[in-house]
């Protein structure tokens, strides 16, 4: 039997199954439509030597997948965030953390995360929307806009539009967040230099389909439209992607309601380099705010020089209606800090209007879970699905579900020729 594989898409997910099957002994070939591998992980390079990240950022401490290939690829990480201490809120123009909340803050916070807490015990999925089950349990004013606001910063979702037992999970993550020193593009090289010429970029797959006992991609080309067969195909591109795509192979009802209707986030994220850190001594730690761009951090906090950057998000609805994606992110710094200064250098990138993502990562509507999740299959035939949208459910929207879904398509495909074998 022939061992050739090909990957769709080459985002974390495709990379680290490229990684993974080639070091098993297959013939793999990455199509990436981008010029450039990574996917939703983008570093940004400002000036004065720093950088932030445009896109996925944090590595929680029990990230072990996305940590032992850091560990393999020798590549080091540093301290982002401790959790709740480096949290902060700017709410009704105030600053607060969990030190000083007043009781009443804290005790209306407290119940809601311990009513949150049920919904992940009892692993259920109520047919509500984060904000119909707030006005439902009648959760504190303070606490209500703040936890709406995490939804925003967590999950680029509307609090009208997000499942309320989606959102539960929100705290199931590390104490404890990191990056990678360098920037998270260094994993994405890292994998890519290994991959060398398996990967072509600027060749986006337009089909899917069968052919006799192959599977088969139609992919465009700077020559023109091609054709080429596999044994199997793995597909890693977001679903709000893949939806445009021609598949003609044998999905289940569930699988083709999946790809057409799962939705994505929607957020833009601007960086803001400024010459010093204005906002030192202090940590500026993560602030969730109820301006339009609503999360706030340090993004440079172990980098060198005075100089600094800030990131911030607006996403949901908000950041639809956001024009001068810089402007209003400084505005949003200058509530914060009234003597803040002008920006010495910006990046921005916006996700929703990204045509190889189409959003910034998944989330799950009300009864989702308990609907796509319970018969859902990530494989049809010999093709094969993966990407942080089909990580279990604490990994969603991390570049650790994007690793784990590409480690276990690779898996799936071993086990299959392993069993024919045999």
């Amino acid at each position: 039997m022939t061992k050739r594989v090909i990957v769709v898409g080459a985002g974390l997910a495709g990379l680290a199954a490229a990684y993974e099957l080639t070091r098993a002994g297959f013939d793999v070939q990455v199509f990436e439509a981008r010029e450039r591998v990574g996917g939703r992980v983008h570093t940004a390079f400002l000036d004065a030597g720093q950088y932030g990240e445009l896109g996925a950022e944090f590595v929680d401490d029990d990230h072990t997948a996305l940590l032992s290939y850091a560990a393999q690829f020798n590549l080091s990480l540093e301290p982002a965030f401790k959790f709740p201490d480096d949290l902060r809120s700017y709410i009704d123009g105030h600053f607060s953390s969990q030190k000083t909340l007043s009781s009443q803050q804290k005790t209306a916070l407290n119940n809601a995360y311990q009513q949150l807490d049920q919904l992940l015990e009892q692993r259920a999925d109520p047919d509500q929307t984060l904000a119909q089950w707030l006005a439902a349990h009648s959760i504190d004013p303070f606490a209500c806009k703040l936890i709406r606001q995490q939804s925003y910063g967590l999950y680029a979702a509307d609090p009208e539009a997000i499942g309320v037992g989606f959102f539960a999970y929100s705290g199931t993550s590390g104490n404890r967040s990191l990056r990678i020193r360098g920037g998270n593009t260094q994993l994405t090289s890292a994998f890519a230099r290994f991959l060398g010429d398996r990967i072509q970029t600027n060749t986006p797959v337009v089909r899917i389909g069968e052919q006799e006992q192959a599977v088969a991609a139609s992919v465009k080309t700077p020559q023109g439209q091609i054709e080429v067969l596999s044994d199997w195909i793995v597909v890693t591109v977001p679903w709000s992607v893949l939806r445009h795509i021609s598949i003609e192979v044998g999905l289940t009802q569930a699988q083709r309601e999946a790809i057409s209707h799962l939705p994505y986030g929607v957020s833009v994220k601007t960086l803001l380099q400024y010459s010093h850190r204005f906002w030192q001594p202090s940590s500026f730690g993560l602030v969730v705010t109820d301006k339009p761009y609503q999360t706030v951090w340090e993004s440079s906090s172990t980098g060198l020089g005075e100089a600094g950057i800030l990131a911030c998000t607006s996403s949901g609805t908000p950041s639809r209606n956001v024009v001068g994606c810089v402007e209003l992110a400084q505005q949003t710094v200058s509530a914060l800090y009234p003597n803040a200064p002008q920006a010495i250098a910006t990046a921005t990138h916006d996700w929703s209007t990204d045509p190889w993502a189409g959003g910034s990562y998944c989330y799950f509507a009300p009864g989702d879970l308990k609907t796509w999740r319970s018969e859902l299959s990530y494989c049809a035939g010999q093709v094969i699905f993966a990407g942080e949208h089909t990580a279990p459910l604490e990994y969603c929207g991390y570049m650790e579900g994007a690793i784990r879904s590409g480690q276990r398509a690779a898996e799936q495909i071993l086990a299959f020729t392993n069993n024919s074998t045999n």
